[in-house]
């Protein structure tokens, strides 16, 4: 057993994001020095990249393995299971995918030593149980990588390197994700979608995708590689199978980290084992191909929406099937069916969530729904049509999109739609591209303030990202307004102004968010709107309470006040008041 070597030393370094550019006042007084800062991101992505990283697959078998966890905080230790077959010489080299000036990823450790290598043994396949098709493959640990404190939250590949034979130089990889320390709170939180990677695996014979009755695809081990499949990605390389990581999330990975966002990473078992940790984030990101979902999992959702937490779910088919876990989150149960289901409780019957009892369609969620299929066929590819009603809304705003745009090929391999009688607030359907069935990527805002987007497609993240050779500048323009609003709180619901003796009284509607924040109230002289960065605009008062009293408003005049509230992230945007006079 071996201990791999520690990441390398950070750089500076500092990315411009884009925003709305609407100049607010408020992104100055209270943050300027802590915006200013290169955050993990920025200053991980400043380092030199590894063009390299892209490890031609060895012949199928010869060097596999996989790991002792989906995930690992920096500083803790993460074991991997490897085989060699036949028996000969390997190395584990490590990787962080992110964007690295279009490289794509950076070595970070090797095991033993990015110099030398070790001696492999094969290591048998056992026999699936045919009742559940479980089966876990039971390796002995070859390898123990010591994940360093200077590694940054993010996707990692532990690649798998032959260094002897008719396959020096190919491996396999083992995909982890490496989450957030303690006591960081970033902006935005992406969870990968480990439940589905392993859902659709069929390494040892056996995935949830077998025979569709409940029997003998029922049970799915995540101590096991995952298959050898192959297909090509976004960009043109080889991988195992169309819902592993290099397909949808990869690409949405390149285009958070090339804009610089402050973003860390989790997994959706990590959800289901701490549902809170969404309430520590301003916007949490779903990735990709999100099929399989815990009742805690969709719980945990829920509730950081309707407590003021924004979502995006950039992929589709998201939260469709309930599953459950077994031996300490290993093992994913889905029986599809509530018969051969030994649960009691028709609740948590693992079945599509709008067939539960009570039914929970994921529309009421997601404000879409992934589409029911025949057996376990994709569905297709078609092109995203912009929805020329809502171009008038600020996620448009220098975008370029026209009412006739289309993106070629960015709807599929699986995509969703707007249900008829789903109840959901009002939607804003941002991209439709009509037919049978038909497709749409759309926003709402819940009674919470938190506003909700859901691309609806598999492909909408290759358009973000230029290196899928599909990357489209008017919607990654589009995703970058998106995020600027995703990224605040709610504005103020309401801001009332009433003169008393003392002056006027200034009143804000607080969203339900338990989070710190503090209302920033703005005066301006007239009758016009205005921004809290305006020429002439005062600052009246900076309170944790939900009014304030602003003592220098003289009489005989009009006056408007704009009011902003301010978490630890961002101020949102402001809510204006009607004219005061008198």
């Amino acid at each position: 057993m071996s201990t791999a070597r520690t990441g390398l030393s950070l750089a500076a370094g500092l990315l411009v994001v884009s925003g709305l550019g609407l100049g607010l006042a408020t992104d100055r007084p209270a943050s300027a020095s802590a915006r200013s800062l290169p955050n993990p991101i920025r200053r991980e992505n400043a380092l030199p990249g590894s063009p390299g990283w892209r490890l031609p697959r060895a012949t199928p078998g010869a060097i596999e393995g996989y790991a002792s966890q989906v995930s690992v905080v920096a500083g803790n230790e993460l074991d991997l299971h490897v085989s060699t077959n036949p028996p000969t010489r390997y190395r584990v080299e490590v990787y962080r995918v992110g964007w690295y000036a279009g490289a794509g990823a950076r070595l970070v450790a090797c095991s033993p030593a990015c110099g030398t290598d070790e001696p492999g043994a094969a290591q048998p396949v056992p026999p699936f149980d045919p009742s559940t098709g479980y089966l876990n493959a039971g390796w002995p640990v070859t390898d123990r990588l010591v994940v360093a404190p200077s590694w940054t939250s993010g996707y990692y590949l532990a690649e798998l390197v032959l260094t002897s034979g008719d396959d020096a130089g190919r491996g396999s990889w083992v995909p982890f994700i490496v989450r957030e320390p303690p006591g960081l709170r970033s902006d935005v939180l992406v969870q990968a979608p480990v439940n589905t990677w392993q859902a659709y695996n069929d390494w040892g014979g056996r995935s949830l995708y077998f025979n569709f009755n409940g029997v003998g695809d029922n049970h799915v081990s995540f101590d096991r590689p995952y298959d050898e499949k192959t297909m090509r990605t976004a960009d043109g390389q080889a991988t195992d199978n169309a819902n592993l990581p290099q397909v949808s999330e990869f690409p949405l990975v390149r285009f958070l980290e090339r804009d610089g966002y402050d973003v860390s990473y989790t997994t959706d078992v990590d959800t289901d084992a701490r549902p809170a940790g969404l309430l520590d984030h301003r916007l949490v990101i779903v990735a990709g191909h999100d099929e399989y979902w815990t009742k805690g999992i969709r719980d945990a959702f829920e509730r950081a929406r309707d407590l003021g937490t924004n979502l995006a779910f950039v992929g589709a088919n998201i939260g469709f099937w309930q599953s459950r876990y077994e031996d300490g989150r290993r093992t994913v149960v889905e029986y599809r069916n509530p018969g051969p289901d030994p649960e009691q409780d028709p609740a948590l019957k693992t079945v599509m969530f709008r067939d539960l009892v009570p039914p929970r369609p994921e529309c009421g969620l997601l404000g879409v729904e992934g589409i029911v299929e025949p057996g376990n066929q994709s569905i297709g590819i078609k092109d995203m049509a912009v929805n020329p009603a809502a171009l008038g809304d600020p996620w448009f705003a220098r975008t370029g999109f026209t009412p006739t745009s289309v993106l070629p090929g960015l709807v599929g391999y699986e995509w969703d739609l707007v249900a008829p009688g789903c109840r959901t607030p009002p939607l804003t359907d941002f991209f439709h591209s009509p037919g049978t069935p038909s497709f749409d990527a759309v926003r709402y805002t819940a009674p919470s303030g938190a506003r909700v987007f859901s691309a609806g497609s598999l492909r909408f993240s290759w358009g973000l990202d230029d290196t899928t050779g599909d990357g489209s500048p008017p919607l990654q323009q589009f995703m970058r307004n998106a995020l600027d609003d995703l990224t605040r709180p709610a504005a103020p619901f309401f801001l009332r102004a009433r003169r008393t003796p003392g002056g006027i009284r200034i009143a804000a509607g607080w969203p339900p968010d338990p989070r710190g924040r503090q209302l920033y109230v703005y005066a301006h002289a007239g009758r016009r709107s205005f921004q809290p960065a305006s020429p002439g605009a005062r600052l009246v008062c900076v309170t944790r309470a939900p009014s304030c009293l602003d003592g220098r408003a003289g009489h005989g005049r009009a006056v408007r006040y704009a009011a902003v509230l301010r978490d630890r992230w961002r101020p949102s945007f402001p809510a204006l008041s009607p004219v005061v006079t008198g």
